[in-house]
């Protein structure tokens, strides 16, 4: 059925040029766009997009002939109709429109903020918001170039995808025309206009800048010196030079998607690009070079070649994942990123045991909520199937169909389809039917180890949380095994149960090699205990081992292990000599802490983690040594945060007040990877004064990551009166739209006895908060309800059932939310107790 909010093609844009006028010190912007469009069939009317802006003239020529055009913008969507005054004949025309908007105040489309005392204006269109700036066909299937001209106050830096083709001051203004775009969609358009400063990028083929807000050019060193290596291992994977005339890569003060990969102009959240380096953390670091890693990624796949629809939203994205995680991992293996990407695919597992997943590919509408689609299933589950794919193809075979997918579809749209063709053709083997069995229903599969004669039965149905029931499901999984002597076999599981010979008796099995597969794994008790007995454990790599831990988490949902046993596993992990294994079991306790530590059980459970982590914290202590490996630096500040807030370690607490009063008169006195976390807990001790200064501090400061910092600390002071302070902070005029949230999220994770504050914040606050974050983001306040709290959900069920309370895709939220709560409650129920008693006896 054709949805009747997309656009048609009886005329379609072949090239479109954009003059705007844009002043960031007023309210509104204006401009004036020339389409040149082909009617490819007689029709007397056709739409566009055109939204939340008045059209002052909309003219069509044909030839020398001038028709009269009316318009009349729809209710939705910003669909906007335009009825000529006679029939178009098929052939050539032109479309001119001027038009004037306000600039967006939430952070999308063309928007002002002002910081440091200047104002800006920048741009993020993904998905649906090029509309908002100027009238286009905006969506991905129309890619065509566009030439765009700025006229800017003088002193303003203006910068858009392309280099400049001449400037022109006039007066107070400055008039700059940007060479013609090749051909691209409206979503990877940009623009930024301001007093911004631009640092060269050495070792560049192509023009290349980082470009940052008034007076933050000296954040940019990181950011310099990683470019260059990862464009160049990018295009040695591609085997194809970078397809644009420059890079440019720009912080944005304002800016919550994270990142964009606009085409010549890649966009950032200025704490994701900027990095101070006296005090560079190595999250910090990794999170730079992954981040980059993935939009540098889209220059080829994505941008190059681009989806046709948003139904393949999801093949961008993994995709870029999967690639950015390998450049990475490729030049800076020290960042663990590698391991990183377990807990990445674990949290796509999670959502697809509960009965409102989703298939990762299916139809999408017009009218959806674009950002619900770009979920841990589009990023997570598709790197990790992807990735599962490659080894069964072979990497070289799957490169050389990535290869032959960009040539055949260079400039232009491509499909999913198009891309399994040429795998298939590499690999010279079908990959559509098993690959189609993971994209095209939801769910993750569980495999089941049982021991037979001459070797092992494999056996396959639907993963999903206890309670929930399958609907007969079967995939086609490439299985990896791995035994007790050392042996590994590579099975397709493509039935119910199948054989598999090994010649040989064998201690145990681990039924997902390498950790590279996407699903579950079940194997019995006996095995189980000798695959997690320290001998055994060393037979494993740091990937199994950290997926090992995380798999028999999810087996606890599933009802397939008790929760004291589930502990006991647990332990045998705590004198694990790899930061990765000890950051892994971390998670693992998370589980423990939000399904069953109520406030009884706090003392017993501190108690525990206390024996538990502190040998691990103090075999690497609290400096940093010379030479230690960066995956001590990332475990760390998380055991120093969980054994002085949860594991309710004084001397810990102590050591944390200290460092954080250290890091406030001299952040480079400090391991800069402790920071964060220091600064999180003085602050559950600290009183209204301590609350002022970190307030203070979040305004004025002009390092990214230090307003993160302190913004991220007001959420943790535990005083009753300054938690209501800070609620109040949260949609004070000096947040930001991107974080507005933080505050209420820390608070719902935080003390037991405040977790219901952030939920009636959001509840009593619901029209501020919609007016103030990123439109798409509303949909996602059902998440304030999350939990382990009938009582809670039932609320929130009432309070977005009211149509005052809904935006699209808020009903979607809220059902992952109820799967997320029943799965916790179920669990408290059924293994509370024996938890409790593990807990009080250990």
């Amino acid at each position: 059925m054709k949805d009747p909010l997309r656009l048609t093609r009886e005329v379609i844009p072949a090239s479109q040029s954009i003059q705007l006028t844009v002043d960031p010190r007023r309210q509104e912007f204006s401009g004036q766009t020339v389409i040149d469009l082909e009617v490819r069939e007689s029709v007397s009317q056709f739409r566009f997009h055109a939204r939340d802006m008045k059209l002052d003239r909309v003219t069509l020529h044909h030839g020398t002939e001038r028709i009269e055009v009316a318009h009349e913008s729809g209710v939705s969507k910003g669909l906007v109709t335009a009825r000529a005054s006679r029939p178009l004949v098929p052939g050539s025309y032109i479309l001119e429109i001027e038009f004037s908007a306000p600039f967006n105040t939430q952070a999308t489309s063309l928007y002002r903020m002002e910081t440091g005392g200047a104002a800006y204006a920048f741009t993020q269109f993904e998905s649906d918001d090029a509309r908002g700036a100027f009238p286009c066909w905006d969506e991905p299937e129309f890619k065509y170039p566009f030439q765009i001209t700025l006229t800017v106050p003088c002193g303003d830096l203006a910068v858009t995808n392309t280099p400049i083709e001449w400037v022109k001051p006039v007066g107070v203004s400055t008039i700059i025309r940007f060479k013609k775009t090749p051909p691209m969609p409206t979503y990877l358009l940009a623009i930024a206009v301001g007093p911004l400063e631009t640092v060269p990028v050495p070792d560049l083929r192509i023009p290349g800048r980082i470009i940052a807000p008034k007076g933050q050019a000296a954040l940019t060193a990181e950011a310099m010196k990683v470019t260059a290596p990862i464009l160049a291992a990018l295009e040695e994977y591609f085997q194809r030079p970078y397809p644009y005339e420059k890079l440019d890569q720009i912080a944005v003060p304002e800016f919550w998607p994270g990142a964009m990969e606009n085409a010549g102009l890649v966009t950032y959240a200025d704490s994701i690009l900027l990095v101070d380096s006296r005090a560079a953390s190595v999250v910090q670091k990794r999170n730079l070079c992954a981040v980059m890693a993935h939009e540098l990624s889209h220059m080829w796949f994505g941008d190059l070649v681009t989806m046709e629809w948003w139904d393949d939203l999801w093949l961008n994205e993994s995709f870029a994942s999967w690639m950015g995680d390998k450049i990475t991992h490729q030049l800076y293996p020290e960042l663990s990123i590698d391991t990183e990407e377990i807990a990445g695919a674990d949290r796509a597992m999670l959502t697809d045991a509960k009965p409102s997943t989703r298939a990762i590919r299916q139809p999408v509408s017009a009218n959806e909520n674009f950002l619900q689609a770009a979920d841990e299933l589009a990023y997570q589950k598709g790197q990790r199937v992807l990735g599962m794919f490659e080894r069964w193809m072979g990497p070289e075979k799957f490169r050389q169909g990535v290869i032959d997918y960009l040539k055949a579809h260079e400039w232009k749209n491509a499909a999913a389809a198009d891309l399994w063709k040429a795998l298939g053709a590499a690999a010279g083997k079908d990959i559509n039917t098993p690959m189609a069995t993971f994209l095209d229903q939801g769910g993750v599969p569980l495999v089941s180890v049982e021991p037979a004669k001459d070797g092992i039965t494999l056996r396959q149905h639907r993963f999903v949380n206890y309670g929930v029931k399958g609907n007969g499901e079967m995939w086609q999984i490439p299985v990896v095994l791995k035994t007790s002597s050392g042996e590994t076999y590579a099975v397709l599981l493509t039935g119910r149960e199948q054989h598999v010979a090994l010649g040989k008796e064998i201690a145990w099995v681990h039924p997902n090699a390498g950790e590279e597969g996407y699903y579950r794994w079940k194997v019995p008790g006996s095995m189980l205990d000798a695959m997690t007995e320290a001998p055994a454990r060393a037979h494993l790599s740091v990937r199994e081992r950290v997926g090992l831990i995380a798999n028999v988490t999810a087996l606890l949902d599933a009802g397939e292990i008790h929760g004291d046993e589930y502990l006991r596993v647990l332990g045998r992990f705590a004198d694990d000599t790899a930061p990765q294994v000890i950051n892994s079991l971390l998670n693992g306790l998370s589980k423990v802490e939000i399904a069953f530590v109520t406030e009884p059980l706090e003392g017993a459970y501190a108690a525990y983690l206390r024996k538990t982590l502190r040998p691990a914290f103090d075999r690497w202590g609290l400096e940093k040594k010379s030479g230690e490996p960066d995956a001590v630096s990332f475990l760390r500040p998380r055991l120093l945060y969980r054994l002085a807030n949860e594991g309710r370690d004084a001397a810990l607490m102590k050591e944390a007040q200290r460092l954080a009063h250290a890091y406030a008169h001299d952040a480079a006195s400090i391991d800069p990877a402790l920071a964060t976390n220091a600064l999180r807990l003085s602050a559950m001790r600290g009183d209204g004064a301590l609350f002022s200064e970190y307030q203070r501090r979040f305004e004025t400061t002009q390092i990214p990551a230090d307003r993160q910092r302190y913004l991220l600390s007001l959420g943790e002071f535990r005083d009753p009166a300054l938690v209501g302070r800070a609620l109040e902070y949260a949609l004070d005029s000096k947040t930001r739209p991107q974080e507005v949230l933080t505050i209420p999220n820390v608070i719902s994770e935080g003390d037991l006895v405040n977790e219901d504050r952030a939920f009636e914040w959001m509840t009593a606050n619901y029209a501020a908060i919609v007016k103030r974050i990123p439109p798409d983001v509303a949909a996602f306040l059902p998440q304030f309800a999350d939990g382990c709290s009938e009582a809670r959900l039932e609320r929130a069920t009432k309070f977005f059932a009211d149509p005052a309370h809904q935006v699209e895709g808020t009903q979607k939220e809220l059902a992952k939310v109820a799967d997320s709560v029943a799965n916790c409650v179920s669990l408290r129920k059924r293994e509370g107790p024996s938890v409790a008693e593990f807990l009080r006896k250990h």
